[in-house]
């Protein structure tokens, strides 16, 4: 990722993705959620949490369905660090977890020493180099619960010049369901192209779902 890309762009970024709720962005795999959310101690990573539009849904969704028994802890992930304070005041009051933290390394998330029932990336594959996509994906799956699901958004059509100035990469379905199999991981569910949330024509997105089914660690 390119922390001072968003740094710089921070203000305007996080009303550019607030401008959209979880429900728009996400509708393709929503049908998953109730089953997690149900579970009164659940545990949820929001990876690349940037304005905490998605962290602080899950929230108020997870503290209306339990309301004093809501046990549900979300952890924010965010590098950019203009960025993550914006997210923290969209979720202040709310249970929810900033670290500053990005892939492959993810140490301190790691060092929450927490297993995930739900691993969420949304617009942040595209930002991890080829060369690094691989320990990603362990680290992952070491990260998720059996059962746990991981929801990757795949952002399809960015310049040249985005590639450059905010790090991004080009990203393939195919690749990505290859590493998640080789680390035990199975494809749950994958969408057709979804036309950018934000209008932007060019732009397109494609959600896969992976799960859990193996118990063993695989080497980071």
């Amino acid at each position: 990722m390119a922390p001072q890309f968003y740094n710089d762009n921070a203000t305007e970024l996080a009303q550019q993705y607030l401008s959209k709720t979880f429900d728009e962005v996400h509708q393709s795999w929503s049908q998953f959620l109730p089953s997690i959310i149900e579970n009164q101690n659940a545990r949820i990573l929001d990876l690349g949490a940037g304005s905490g539009r998605d962290a602080k849904y899950l929230a108020e969704l997870a503290a209306k369905t339990h309301s004093t028994k809501n046990n549900i802890q979300i952890i924010g992930a965010e590098p950019a660090k203009e960025l993550s304070q914006l997210g923290q005041k969209t979720t202040q009051g709310l249970n929810v977890k900033w670290v500053e933290d990005s892939l492959p390394a993810l140490s301190n998330v790691t060092k929450q020493e927490v297993s995930f029932d739900l691993i969420l990336l949304s617009a942040v594959w595209m930002h991890i180099p080829p060369s690094d996509r691989a320990r990603s994906m362990r680290k992952l799956a070491n990260l998720l619960k059996p059962g746990g699901k991981l929801v990757i958004s795949l952002r399809h059509g960015q310049t040249d010049q985005e590639c450059k100035q905010r790090k991004m990469h080009h990203v393939c379905a195919d690749e990505l369901k290859k590493l998640a199999t080789d680390v035990g991981l199975f494809t749950k569910l994958e969408t057709a192209k979804e036309e950018d949330k934000l209008g932007r024509k060019r732009l397109y997105y494609r959600y896969l779902m992976m799960a859990r089914v193996r118990s063993h660690l695989f080497a980071m």
